[in-house]
């Protein structure tokens, strides 16, 4: 197999709605085969790799959660691992040392849902939504949060602001669509300003902001579902979030952006269908 058709291989593999695998499967590249060349046919559908060995030396830090899956089992013969948390498996680029030289590797593993093994002590929520999802944190979006509120009129949740910054807009599970100011067809701004004009008389019991305690919505869904926060509390993290069903029925949740994301993702008693994917993903707008 050439290597791209190893990675096709693995892309039908994690892609499968189920497909638990019984022990890690690892695919040989043909000689000649860079690291980078294996880096380049993934990262454009699976986002941003984490480097987990580098120049012969693991990084001691990993755990179950982090992609220790993916090098525990080679040793002191791992040169370089890059890896991916896919949905519900674990992708791992790297080169092995051997008698004849370097070769480089494809592994795909099982990757365990965080929600159910349990997160880091002292994990913020946005900490949590990355592990859920099998995000780096590192920030891929630019936001000019003052202009951007000065054009609301009014200051944002700091935990949706933190959210932003890392993921960007895009959806969690292809469920919850999350906006971002100026973003194509998800542009926090012009949702709000639509919204003040169309949805006044929509969201009834409720209004749309800016009325005093008027809706701001942060969210959406295909399925229409509409995720607001209601204003009116001078701090906006203790904004509750709302959110209206395709029926038009408004139910309340006393939190913040990130752990009512963590827990739609996650928590039984939220009700919301996204509890009942075996693990969780984001796809940015872009991607």
């Amino acid at each position: 197999m050439t290597y791209v058709e190893i990675i096709a291989a693995v892309r039908k593999i994690v892609e499968q709605p189920s497909s638990a695998l019984e022990a890690p499967v690892v695919f040989a590249c043909p000689d000649g085969t860079g690291l980078a060349e294996l880096i380049a046919e993934v990262s454009p559908w699976a986002g941003r790799p984490r480097n987990l060995a580098m120049g012969g030396f693991t990084d001691p830090s990993l755990i179950e959660s982090t992609g220790l899956p993916l090098v525990e089992q080679f040793g002191g013969e791992l040169q370089e691992m890059r890896g991916w948390a896919y949905r519900a498996h674990w992708i791992g680029c790297g080169c092995m040392a051997g008698p004849e030289g370097t070769r480089s590797i494809v592994v795909v593993t099982d990757r365990k849902d965080p929600g159910v093994t349990g997160f880091p002590e002292g994990a913020s929520w946005v900490d949590k939504l990355c592990l859920l999802v099998g995000w780096e944190s590192t920030s891929r979006t630019v936001v000019d949060w003052k202009v951007t509120e000065e054009a609301l009129g009014t200051r944002l949740p700091s935990d949706y602001k933190e959210i932003v910054d890392v993921f960007g807009s895009g959806s969690f599970d292809e469920y919850l669509d999350l906006p971002a100011p100026g973003a194509l067809g998800r542009n926090l701004i012009g949702w709000a300003a639509s919204d003040a004009v169309y949805a006044v008389d929509v969201w009834d019991p409720y209004t749309a902001y800016p009325a005093p305690g008027g809706l701001l919505r942060w969210g959406g869904s295909e399925q229409e579902v509409t995720f607001v926060w209601q204003t009116g509390a001078p701090d906006p993290d203790d904004w509750p979030v709302l959110v209206e069903s395709d029926f038009g029925d408004w139910e309340r949740f006393d939190c913040g952006t990130g752990e009512f994301i963590v827990r739609m993702l996650t928590d039984v008693q939220f009700g919301f269908p996204t509890r009942r994917t075996p693990l969780h993903y984001f796809t940015p707008s872009d991607a």
